[in-house]
């Protein structure tokens, strides 16, 4: 599997689940119940380092500390260190999704509306009811962002009044989160400056678990773009709480365009059906030109919305265009007939077809009710 989704899907990374391994973890590594070094190193590998220094650091520790170094599971599990550890997937969005749990959920969500002994219908009419009610919540959602105003926890941030009104409420409350923890439990410890325009920031957590492990944020002060050591925007597409901190230190008031991406935004369906491009007449299937000028026509549609003047301009030219368009096609069915020489011209006459009296049915005088008992 790993081999065709690497040839097929090129634009995708295959991973193993975490939560596999964790749980085979006790069963391989003897010393992983008892020692809580070799554990908290274990599991630092998996979701914690930020760099491939710092994964090579606590692997040998964990190797020193439980003396594994014949144990012939981790050393396979190193080999395809690439497939499980989030060190060597920071420049991929993968949404902070680190085992099979999507499929899980999907077939628990199955489970739940059939049962071994149901029919095919029965499985089939259960699944429509159940993509019926998740549609169902998704409108819901879509009217309250539309519709509700989202209670600011920080009601004086520039930054949060912004996204407030561009985020959906979900992907909102996750950005806040960031936003509060990057105010109130994120420090900066120094700054460098390389030269007028980009400045380096080096930042720490409050929380003690964290010790002194230090987060380093390139900020360029004339676009406001920024890039963390931790790379939280380019895998889960939401700013982290350190460039936050770095915006709040610098009295940033709007962030770049670039970091808010469309598919978190409250319009992620309005503008999906936007064509990249006007349609192309080049291609053979008459389906995929009729979806282009679907979508060509929605981005008109939804672009006059508000302007009178553009909405009379478009349905004068529609109804010119639909004229021509008669016109062409009449004037090719002509061009086809006139290529037709007369002697391969036929003219069919179609007669109606033989009638023939269905079985069981005749023409006698149907019987009363007292006529019917007689021999």
């Amino acid at each position: 599997m790993a081999v065709a989704i690497e040839r097929v899907m090129t634009k995708t990374r295959h991973r193993l689940c975490q939560w596999h391994i964790s749980k085979k973890a006790p069963s391989k590594v003897p010393s992983f119940n008892h020692d809580r070094v070799v554990r908290t190193c274990f599991y630092n590998c998996m979701n914690k380092c930020d760099g491939e220094d710092e994964f090579n650091r606590y692997w040998h520790e964990m190797i020193e500390k439980g003396c594994l170094h014949e144990n012939r599971w981790l050393k396979d599990l190193h080999n395809i260190r690439r497939k499980w550890s989030t060190t060597f997937n920071k420049d991929v969005l993968d949404l902070g999704i680190l085992s099979t749990q999507r499929s899980e959920s999907a077939n628990n969500c199955l489970h739940g509306c059939s049962k071994p002994t149901s029919a095919l219908v029965e499985c089939f009419s259960g699944m429509e009811k159940l993509v019926s009610s998740w549609r169902r919540n998704e409108r819901d959602e879509d009217y309250k962002c539309k519709q509700g105003d989202v209670c600011l926890r920080y009601k004086v941030s520039f930054l949060l009044k912004q996204t407030s009104k561009q985020y959906s409420r979900k992907m909102f409350a996750f950005f806040e989160k960031n936003f509060m923890v990057g105010v109130l439990g994120v420090n900066v410890v120094d700054e460098n400056k390389y030269d007028e325009r980009n400045i380096l920031y080096i930042t720490t957590h409050n929380d003690p678990a964290d010790g002194d492990k230090r987060w380093f944020v390139s900020y360029d002060s004339v676009t406001n773009q920024a890039q963390c050591s931790c790379r939280g925007f380019e895998t889960k597409g939401l700013l982290c709480s350190h460039i936050l901190r770095i915006y709040n230190l610098r009295n940033v008031r709007q962030i770049p365009g670039p970091y808010v991406l469309k598919r978190f935004s409250m319009k992620a369906k309005k503008d999906i059906y936007l064509p990249e491009s006007i349609p192309s007449t080049n291609c053979d299937s008459d389906l995929i030109f009729r979806n282009e000028l679907m979508c060509f026509s929605y981005d008109l549609a939804r672009r006059v919305e508000g302007c009178t003047i553009a909405k009379e301009h478009v349905v004068s030219s529609i109804n010119v265009l639909s004229k021509q368009i008669d016109h062409l096609i009449d004037d090719e069915e002509k061009q086809k007939n006139n290529d037709i020489p007369e002697s391969e011209k036929v003219t069919v006459i179609m007669k109606d077809p033989p009638l023939k009296r269905p079985k069981g049915v005749s023409n006698a005088r149907m019987k009363a009710h007292w006529e019917r008992g007689r021999r």
